[in-house]
């Protein structure tokens, strides 16, 4: 594979009414103009030569309410801007030449465009088409077929097989509209505020550097070259930056969930949002079950109070099983699945949440006694639908016992040494109330 060694500009905003709405989609024009010299100018399809009275025309009779998109391009470089849903995107893609020239102007630019913009990156289209690309047929493009057939795979809307790019470190994803990935160059808005406590981006470890500037962006520099995107160490600090936001945790585009251990764990309830960072005895990120250090943070995304605790210890039952039942003696924690968009019947996803809470070993003695449950919440007509056979046969090594399988529910029993699991698989019409469960402290 050659790669094509352009780089990649993306903008992301919601943008102004107005005279300040076309001035906006012009600079955006005008930046491609001095980098190239276009040839073609592309509105909703049509294809016509460039000019800038042209450019000009289709400005003046721009749908602001409407979806369009607007390409300038010669053979080798591009400037798009498109209006989806209310959003501006601003892209560009130049040479690595162009690129050079430009690199000041560029950065200037996008620092200008941050005063406005909700977010914006700077990354190799090499390294963008590798993480992003899922379509089997369009990754050809980029690698032998061969080396895809180990990766993870999904179903798609339209119930196609594809590649799960959930699983590269530089897959980008939205989150209640704002993009999450990570990449060379990453300069986040304070919008993202109503998300997470912006201090989780402020604190990250492992980067080349993270600065705050004087419009109250944070710009975050992942490694210095990004031509070098698929050296080892800078795969490492990519994964690592996704990893300590925990990106994977905040979309599950997967329907079952990316089969990691997370490095950040958050949860929701009314207007707060917990977010748990897990660390080791020299306060770096590691997975939860190698944590000896917690960072808990409080955050209201309303009020943008975050209140901070940090402690030294180990994980404690309730890590792994939040819902305790005092009267029947149990202890439970939920997991949902959406199994209708595995390519396997979900047994990817059952193997693994199986076997890590089967690896929980119990040191609280007040719920040695306890019976743990892990419950899946399923579409409702996997619940009668569980791959049993097959679980056994991968999980050989482990007991399955007391199976029964119905509509409204199916339960067996697990067991590997000396821990036993029961495990309930119930359909997601019932998932309110799950039961009357207390949270013991």
């Amino acid at each position: 594979m050659q790669w094509t060694e352009k780089i990649y500009c993306y903008i992301q905003t919601v943008p102004q009414k107005g005279k300040r709405y076309q001035d906006w989609i012009r600079d955006g024009l005008s930046l491609g103009r001095i980098v190239f010299d276009p040839l073609y100018m592309e509105f909703n399809q049509q294809i016509l030569p460039f000019s800038v009275a042209i450019q000009e025309k289709i400005l003046e009779t721009l749908p602001i309410t409407e979806n369009f998109m607007l390409r300038m391009h010669d053979q080798w470089s591009e400037t798009v801007i498109q209006c989806h849903n209310g959003i501006l995107f601003e892209r560009h893609y130049f040479t690595k030449e162009q690129f050079e020239q430009n690199r000041a102007l560029l950065f200037d630019y996008i620092t200008i465009r941050m005063e406005q913009a909700t977010f914006a990156y700077i990354r190799s289209y090499d390294e963008f088409l590798y993480h992003n690309l899922e379509q089997p047929n369009y990754r050809k493009m980029i690698e032998p077929e061969e080396e895809m057939i180990d990766y993870p795979k999904k179903r798609n809307s339209q119930g196609e097989v594809i590649i799960d790019g959930n699983y590269f470190a530089g897959f980008d994803i939205f989150h209640a509209g704002f993009c999450l990935t990570s990449c060379w160059r990453m300069y986040f808005s304070s919008a993202y505020r109503v998300i997470l406590p912006l201090n989780l981006i402020k604190e990250v470890q492992q980067v080349e550097r993270v600065v705050e500037l004087e419009n109250g962006t944070i710009f975050v520099e992942l490694y210095p070259d990004p031509y070098r995107w698929n050296s080892p160490a800078n795969l490492h600090f990519q994964r690592m930056f996704r990893n300590q936001l925990g990106i994977d945790q905040l979309s599950w585009l997967t329907g079952v969930g990316v089969l990691r251990e997370p490095y950040v764990e958050y949860r929701t309830s009314f207007n707060t949002l917990q977010i748990i960072q897990y660390q080791n005895d020299y306060l770096q990120p590691v997975p939860k079950s190698q944590a000896t250090h917690f960072v808990t943070r409080m955050y209201n995304p309303v009020t943008e109070e975050e209140q901070v605790e940090r402690i030294k210890g180990t994980l404690n039952t309730q890590a792994y099983f939040p819902l305790i039942n005092e009267r029947q003696r149990k202890m439970k924690t939920v997991i949902t699945l959406f199994v209708d968009q595995t390519i396997d019947e979900g047994l990817d996803a059952y193997e693994f949440y199986l076997r890590q809470y089967l690896a929980i070993d119990v040191q609280d003695k007040k719920y040695q006694q306890y019976t743990p449950v892990v419950i899946f919440f399923l579409p409702d007509e996997y619940v009668i639908r569980i791959p049993l056979v097959k679980l056994k046969e991968r999980m050989s090594d482990v007991l399955f016992s007391k199976e029964k399988v119905g509509r409204k529910k199916s339960v067996c029993s697990v067991k590997k040494g000396g821990v036993q699991l029961q495990v309930e698989f119930l359909p997601l019409s019932s998932i309110y109330p799950i039961e009357k469960a207390s949270h013991s402290s």
